[in-house]
């Protein structure tokens, strides 16, 4: 399929979690209709970005707090700081735990920024209809 006939909807991170970027939810596939808590989280706009904005870059290098300052908050004419991404990603880090993802699936680099490991994250597409 032709990248350009293709939307990412969402991401999978290996090896149980669906993130649907359309709904603010991430599912564990795995435990959904189990009757303990946790199985589906709905996040909030900005942690959704966030997330987003991380599993897009995750090829393996580092992505600045810069960089994601302006990309997640900025863009969306919403107040950045560093305070305010940490704090972000702490909850972040919170939910993803209770959906079985462990804590250092995301990984600070002092001072720089972020970090996910290259191949624990697989974009999802949808195709995009052709009209005539």
């Amino acid at each position: 399929m032709n990248d350009a006939n293709r939307q990412v909807f969402g991401y999978f991170i290996h090896p149980d979690v669906q993130v649907d970027i359309v709904h603010n939810r991430i599912i564990n596939i795995n435990a959904v209709g189990l009757s303990r808590g946790g199985n589906i989280i709905t996040l909030r706009k900005t942690m959704m970005r966030l997330l987003a904005y991380l599993l897009e870059n995750a090829n393996g290098k580092v992505i600045q707090n810069d960089e994601i300052l302006l990309n997640v908050w900025d863009k969306y004419e919403l107040s950045s700081s560093t305070q305010r991404l940490w704090q972000v990603m702490q909850a972040l880090r919170q939910r993803l735990n209770a959906v079985g993802i462990p804590n250092d699936f995301i990984i600070r680099v002092e001072t720089k920024g972020f970090f996910i490991r290259e191949g624990a994250v697989t974009p999802l597409y949808y195709k995009k209809t052709i009209e005539y």
